[in-house]
């Protein structure tokens, strides 16, 4: 009985795809260690997953200029632009650029779930830039492994895997380059994640299916959101929206000086007072949804494809970030409402609140405290929304974005 050849065996297996994609131009000793990496990661993918048939493509876009330090928020644009046109799982940039970093001194890669994509650096994992008179064949030898691990990282980070303490596991953070060499495994249970992860994405997408140029662009976007709910819960969890606050700086400052002002004037208590409670907190929700809006719009966030270039990734990309900037603006709302009460009730006497409103103390105490956090609060994200279009695009697409820095 003749047996199947093994490219009949591997068309039954499931498809996964990943692009490596050079952003500009590197020297011979990078290129080389990326194609050597290139090898190594295909090697290592099917001795651990050998149930998906991998295809892993390499591609070199010289074309796009580069700086001695790059944002790698445009990096991604770019990556997910490709990563669209030609239908990958997950895409890995290389450059040798120098990172923009926002939260760590220097990064030697960024990974984004959002996006499925990541970026990885060559500039400060070469030996040489600690070695002058290292050895070339070492430098590729080096530089390879070091990409090699960094790809395995930065796809167990997009399959979902979360950070490990033992310096051996590939989940590890490096202190350092050198501290790659020592990251060789995952565990078991790793593994059986990053597998129940692929085989959710190796399944038919919906853009591939019959029922797909049937569906309205609204209901697509509705079946594609259901269909990859935990995928954008994963994205949204390891964007951690709840720390806007502190991470947009200006849309902070912007509601905080706002409310600030306003909780200083009498008539701001005087008009709060003869709101009802029920109106102040739906006007606060609908100010909530027209500020992520109008952030989203403006900080372009927002991937657009004609119709028939409509893909789950893009509906997981779009809703994600939607969700992940609705959350961070929700908590701002509720760390700015909850700094409103907490004024009110220390720093503004009932007898005063009562003199200012023209009403009496028991009326005072009862209400008009929540009334005027509610309303001032309001007025607060909304001006603090404002600040945040001001922000630089490139740290905003970042701090939605990018999940990691490496």
């Amino acid at each position: 009985m003749d047996r199947p050849s093994p490219d009949q065996a591997s068309s039954t297996l499931a498809p996964i795809e990943i692009g490596l994609v050079i952003i500009g131009r590197v020297d011979r000793i990078d290129k080389q260690a990326i194609q050597s990496a290139r090898e190594q990661l295909l090697a290592w993918l099917q001795s651990q997953f050998p149930q998906f048939a991998w295809r892993i493509n390499a591609v070199q876009r010289e074309e796009v200029p580069l700086s001695i330090r790059q944002e790698p928020s445009a990096l991604l644009r770019d990556g997910s632009d490709l990563r669209d046109a030609e239908g990958w799982d997950f895409a890995i940039l290389f450059t040798a650029a120098d990172l923009t970093c926002r939260y760590k001194p220097y990064s030697i890669a960024v990974t984004s779930s959002a996006l499925d994509l990541a970026v990885v650096s060559t500039n400060r994992i070469d030996p040489h830039a600690f070695d002058a008179e290292v050895d070339e064949n070492e430098r590729i030898s080096t530089v390879a492994q070091r990409l090699t691990t960094l790809c395995i990282r930065s796809l167990g980070h997009l399959n979902g895997l979360a950070v490990a303490r033992d310096e051996g596991n590939f989940m590890h953070v490096p202190s350092s380059p050198k501290a790659l060499s020592e990251m060789r495994e995952f565990d078991s249970g790793q593994l059986s994640a990053i597998e129940h992860n692929l085989y959710q994405i190796a399944d038919p997408r919906l853009e591939e299916t019959q029922a797909a140029s049937e569906l309205s662009p609204w209901r697509f976007y509705l079946q594609s959101a259901y269909i990859n709910r935990h995928e954008i819960f994963g994205a949204v969890v390891h964007a951690r929206p709840w720390e806007f606050p502190l991470r947009l700086l200006r849309l902070t400052a912007a509601a905080v000086s706002t409310t600030t002002l306003l909780m200083l004037t009498a008539e701001t208590w005087h008009l709060a007072s003869h709101q009802s409670i029920t109106k102040l907190a739906m006007l606060l929700g609908f100010v909530l949804l027209i500020t992520t809006a109008l952030v989203a719009v403006r900080q372009r966030l927002l991937i657009q494809r004609r119709r028939s270039l409509m893909r789950e990734q893009i509906v997981i990309t779009n809703v994600s970030a939607v969700v992940i900037v609705l959350i961070g603006l929700a908590t701002t709302a509720a760390a700015l409402l909850a700094l409103n009460v907490s004024a009110g009730f220390f720093l503004y006497a009932p007898s005063l609140v009562a003199s200012w409103i023209e009403s009496d103390i028991g009326m005072a105490v009862s209400t008009i405290y929540w009334q005027v956090a509610l309303f001032v609060t309001t007025l607060g994200l909304f001006i603090g929304a404002l600040g945040a279009t001001f922000e630089a695009q490139h740290h905003f697409r970042h701090v939605v974005f990018v999940d990691e820095e490496i």
